[in-house]
């Protein structure tokens, strides 16, 4: 399968514009750094296991949070998922719309999403997630937005790139009993060097 995605290649200076926004500035203090603009490990690893795995099944619901330039959501649209993409910044958005159209030709379904407040309208049979564990203080609140949005039966599947502090947020969902998770790893090459990647399968079985 073959994904057309467009990146931002100098993040660099995303990053020095929210400096120059200024100590006292929202998205300053809200610590709203432009990961979204990086295509990363993660994300590739997640949208190869969609097809290898043949985990999207046509007409299934599907939600990516922390979606980025959205290719994994891409993917599972270009399997025939009906996908929803979300993310906490519009400019992520705004910037997802032109990764869309250059794949697929029905209308683009994407939403802000706050981790603190997650929408139960967005729940789906597939939950979407790649290298989004990385902040502990964010732990609590993406925990519950995995269980809001995730249906019972339903399946979560999570891309992590082997960090210390993604794997103590994947321990504490393997310690709910409501989650039957199956791990692998793969070696991901991307920018000139390769990552190994965690891909956490998930199957909730309240």
């Amino acid at each position: 399968m073959a994904v057309k995605l467009t990146h931002i290649t100098n993040v660099d200076d995303l990053l020095n514009a929210l400096i120059a926004k200024g100590e006292d500035h929202d998205d300053f203090m809200d610590e709203r750094l432009p990961y979204w603009a990086d295509l990363w490990h993660a994300a590739l690893a997640l949208g190869r296991y969609l097809v290898t795995a043949e985990v999207v099944q046509p007409g299934m619901t599907a939600t990516e949070i922390g979606c980025g330039l959205g290719l994994p959501g891409i993917v599972a649209g270009l399997l025939g998922a009906e996908v929803t993409l979300t993310d906490y910044l519009p400019e992520t958005l705004e910037f997802l719309a032109l990764n869309w159209a250059q794949n697929l030709s029905q209308p683009l379904r994407c939403q802000l999403l706050d981790w603190r407040k997650p929408d139960p309208s967005l729940r789906a049979a597939l939950l979407l997630a790649s290298d989004v564990a990385y902040e502990k203080r964010s732990f609590e609140y993406l925990a519950q937005t995995i269980k809001t949005l995730s249906q019972p039966g339903g399946r979560i599947i999570i891309t992590e790139p082997n960090r210390e502090i993604g794997k103590s947020f994947i321990e504490s969902l393997a310690a709910d009993p409501h989650y039957q998770i199956k791990q692998i790893q793969e070696n991901i090459y991307w920018n000139d060097f390769y990552k190994p990647v965690n891909i956490i399968d998930i199957n909730r079985i309240e």
